[in-house]
């Protein structure tokens, strides 16, 4: 028996996210069947963490547990030649047999991007936004996310998991009509970035004021942030694991 980690990139605008639903198109579905086709048995894949529909990954991080000879390198083929368009082998190398592609996780990173100037071509990528954005305003009020933090105001979810995360890296940047969020964190509430992104939006429209983001993290309030914003603007970029460049 063996484990297969793979890194692979996929346009999330027709699937309904990763996880495996009934009756729907999603990431992890399409890449289970490649497996099973290729290895002629049932093969359940293991993600780095949830995807939801329409949200894209350059970055994505599986693994499954299989009896088979075969080489990476034939394993690498064979999955790309059974997978449909929008999905992507980047890379496949053989993991230790304890390895988890969502328990071993240290960070995640996304961006999410906007649009100040209409796209045909990257409009399943980019979010359009109608107002001239203040991207200093946006980058002070980001900073304020960094640290560990209760980001119940984050998240639409009430559940028994912790709203506790510790970001890392939260950044706003411009280049020309393309403004970039960037957010690293140990892990993410569901929603989380599409939520900050649309928060940080008010922000840069100049609804609310940048010191306002501080304020929104004390409520623990979800109707204290700002809209979600769409998926289609969300990228997952990398997972992080302790073998990772740079180490933990």
């Amino acid at each position: 028996m063996r484990n297969i980690r793979l890194l692979i990139e996929y346009d999330g605008t027709r699937f309904f996210g990763w996880q495996r639903q009934n009756d729907t198109r999603t990431v992890q579905g399409e890449v289970e069947a490649a497996a099973e086709r290729t290895f002629q048995v049932a093969t359940p894949v293991i993600g780095a963490g949830r995807t939801d529909r329409g949200v894209h990954a350059l970055g994505y991080v599986c693994n499954f547990r299989v009896d088979t000879g075969l080489t990476t390198d034939r394993i690498h083929s064979a999955l790309q030649f059974h997978l449909p368009e929008d999905i992507v082998v980047k890379e496949v190398v053989e993991a230790p047999l304890d390895f988890h592609s969502r328990f071993d996780a240290i960070a995640r990173r996304y961006v999410y991007r906007f649009t100040t100037e209409p796209t045909a071509v990257m409009r399943h990528v980019f979010q359009p936004s109608r107002y001239r954005l203040d991207v200093a305003a946006m980058n002070r009020a980001a900073g304020v996310l960094v640290g560990e933090h209760d980001f119940t105001s984050f998240t639409p979810a009430v559940n028994d998991v912790s709203p506790v995360c510790t970001v890392a890296h939260a950044r706003v940047d411009r280049e020309g009509p393309l403004v970039t969020i960037t957010v690293e964190a140990n892990r993410f509430l569901h929603n989380m970035v599409r939520i900050i992104a649309g928060t940080l939006l008010e922000i840069g429209r100049g609804r609310f004021e940048p010191e306002r983001m501080s304020a929104i993290l004390g409520k623990r309030d979800r109707t204290a942030a700002g809209p979600t914003a769409p998926p289609r603007g969300l990228v997952l970029v990398e997972v992080r694991y302790p073998d990772s460049p740079g180490g933990p």
